[in-house]
């Protein structure tokens, strides 16, 4: 039998998802250097190298070429079926590494998943020892052999622990699904859980046919032909879901923090106007986190600055003026906020203090500038001190400059006739 369903003799089956194991296994070796003690990156890494070995050997051409490296008929078979054990063992320990908060009781269970699955690895080695397999088979091992002894035992001994796996790891998953929140770990719970509904398919189909070869039957293409894109499809899944659920939620807060950097531009260039130190160019290397920090600190550095000629007052009559345009409450404190760092700068520059100001004059603020009679001085530290301004609030300003720019420049004109103040042109 041969045609769509022969997946076990091509090389690209096992060619394509080999490479992406090994890239995605060399991606991680950089950051596995730096974090070896991460359990969940270790199981991640082993996961990945050994699903890239399983799928370079699989082809029979590799089979073949293994059985003559060693001198040894059929030593690909053992050698691929102890690589699959150990790959699932390595799934549970990565699902439950992942699930569970470390603890005594996680560290015991991962033990026991690693005792269990050695010893079957062992088991597989004694039996492929004690059975007779001098003719070299490289599609339908399971089956030729189904009636040697040993070799049968061989046989059933990784296709049970296969199966355990799947069904384990499944309840884990499906258990584990109902406390999920996150998006991307719903999404890569989801797709293990297909992984392993299709890697008990292909139990089943190989177990049918060394069944049937028991009572006298040939369902050999069940094994041969029927089984194996079951088998590639649930390797496959297994690695994205498991890629997926680390590397997306990794993905969404690089995009959140580039987002965040962007948003914050226009406070940024406003504080740059008032003397805080612009963020070094630092290029890509320096990573979207440290850009951004760099950023949000020159904003405070330039609010520090502002932090005598700033108002709660101001602030508020701007709220009021901004709500009663119609602006939700969110938006209408980004506003004031605008509004009062924007009339904060005139009245800065007005005292000669700022690098765009008429004189290098350095003196207190006098009532024009600062019209609240209780306003503390800069050695004060105000109720509003911006050391700690959380993004939300840093971003809402930045916005209002942005999206609301006429408002903010209306208000800001009426803030400055108000307390006397000579606003920009």
């Amino acid at each position: 039998m041969s045609g769509p369903w022969d997946m076990a003799g091509s090389y690209a089956a096992y060619a394509i998802p080999a490479v992406l194991m090994a890239v995605a296994f060399v991606i991680k070796l950089p950051l596995l250097r730096r974090a070896w003690q991460d359990p969940i990156l270790r199981a991640t890494a082993l996961l990945l190298g050994i699903g890239a070995l399983i799928f370079a050997s699989l082809p029979p051409g590799n089979l073949h070429r293994i059985n003559e490296l060693t001198g040894v008929p059929n030593f690909a078979g053992v050698w691929v079926y102890s690589l699959l054990t150990a790959y699932c063992g390595a799934c549970l320990w990565l699902i439950i590494t992942w699930r569970e908060p470390p603890s005594a009781v996680r560290r015991r269970r991962t033990r026991l998943v690693w005792i269990a699955y050695a010893v079957i690895i062992v088991g597989l080695w004694v039996t492929f020892a004690l059975g007779d397999h001098h003719v070299e088979r490289l599609r339908d091992l399971d089956t030729y052999y189904a009636n040697t002894p040993w070799m049968r035992e061989h046989t059933m001994l990784y296709l049970v622990a296969h199966m355990v796996s799947a069904v384990v790891a499944a309840a884990i998953l499906w258990a584990w699904f109902q406390e999920v929140a996150d998006t991307w770990l719903r999404r890569a719970v989801v797709c293990l859980q297909v992984a392993y509904a299709l890697g008990f398919v292909f139990d089943v189909a190989k177990v049918a046919a060394i069944v049937a070869r028991w009572t006298g039957h040939d369902w050999d293409y069940l094994s041969t032909y029927v089984a194996p894109p079951f088998a590639i499809a649930e390797a496959f899944l297994v690695s994205v879901g498991f890629i997926a659920g680390q590397a997306g939620p990794y993905r969404d807060e690089r995009r959140r923090l580039r987002r965040t950097h962007r948003s914050l531009e226009p406070l940024w260039r406003e504080m740059l106007t008032v003397g805080a130190s612009p963020a070094p160019a630092t290029g890509r290397v320096s990573g979207a986190e440290l850009r951004l920090e760099l950023r949000r600190a020159a904003i405070n550095d330039g609010l520090l600055r502002l932090a005598p000629y700033l108002s709660g007052a101001r602030r508020e009559r701007a709220r009021r003026e901004a709500a009663a345009a119609g602006h939700p409450e969110h938006t209408a404190r980004g506003i004031a906020g605008a509004v009062d760092i924007l009339v904060a700068v005139d009245a800065l520059r007005a005292a000669g203090r700022g690098p765009t100001g008429t004189t290098g004059e350095v003196r207190e603020p006098g009532p024009s500038a600062a019209p609240d009679a209780d306003r503390p001085a800069r050695s004060a530290a105000p109720e509003h001190a911006p050391a700690d301004v959380p993004d939300r609030e840093l971003e809402s300003v930045a916005d209002a400059l942005r999206i609301h720019s006429p408002l903010v420049e209306r208000l800001r004109r009426q803030a400055a006739a108000t307390e006397g103040l000579v606003t920009r042109a």
